[in-house]
Order: structure tokens, then C-alpha cells, then sequence
């Protein structure tokens, strides 16, 4: 099992996002897919959501998530790049 590299609530933001899977996202859409949801929504609800999909719709729910995890990896992780430089 893989970790991923930002906080688990943006994935979770984004995972219950109105955004549709099929669209590719740039990483400025995801960070304010993201932002967005948060503000509507919280943590919390953000949370309980995503717990909801698994609970009645896992066959969509694992798709949908590692699709999420990936976008914010890739969008909201922060750069190691400068670790180097150090």
C-alpha cells in the first residue's frame, strides 16, 4: 500500500467534488475543486461523504478515490525538489 504525500482531507475534498472523473483536471482545478469543497462543505462533511459512497457505492468509490489521491499528489503535494538544494 502506497502513501499519499498530502493531507488525506484534500483528497477527500476532492473525491466528493462535483468534479467528474472523466475531465482532466489541471493542477490549478484541482486546488480550487478543492478549496471550494472545503469551504462548502468542512472537513467533517467532507469525511462523512466519502464514508457514505463507500458504505452504498464501493464499486465506484476505490476508482474514485485513487483518481483523487493522484490530481492532489500531483497538484497540492509539496515539491522535494528544494529539499536537495538544502
Amino acid at each position: 500500500m502506497t502513501t499519499c504525500p498530502v493531507d488525506p482531507v484534500l483528497c477527500m475534498a476532492l473525491f466528493v467534488s462535483d468534479a467528474p472523473k472523466t475531465t482532466d483536471l489541471d493542477d490549478a482545478m484541482v486546488r480550487r475543486t478543492v478549496d471550494q469543497t472545503l469551504e462548502r462543505l468542512g472537513p467533517d462533511e467532507c469525511y462523512a461523504r466519502a464514508a457514505e459512497v463507500f458504505g452504498d457505492r464501493p464499486d465506484i468509490a476505490l476508482d474514485r478515490i485513487q483518481w483523487a489521491r493522484e490530481l492532489c499528489a500531483r497538484a497540492l503535494a509539496p515539491s522535494l525538489s528544494g529539499a536537495a538544494d538544502r
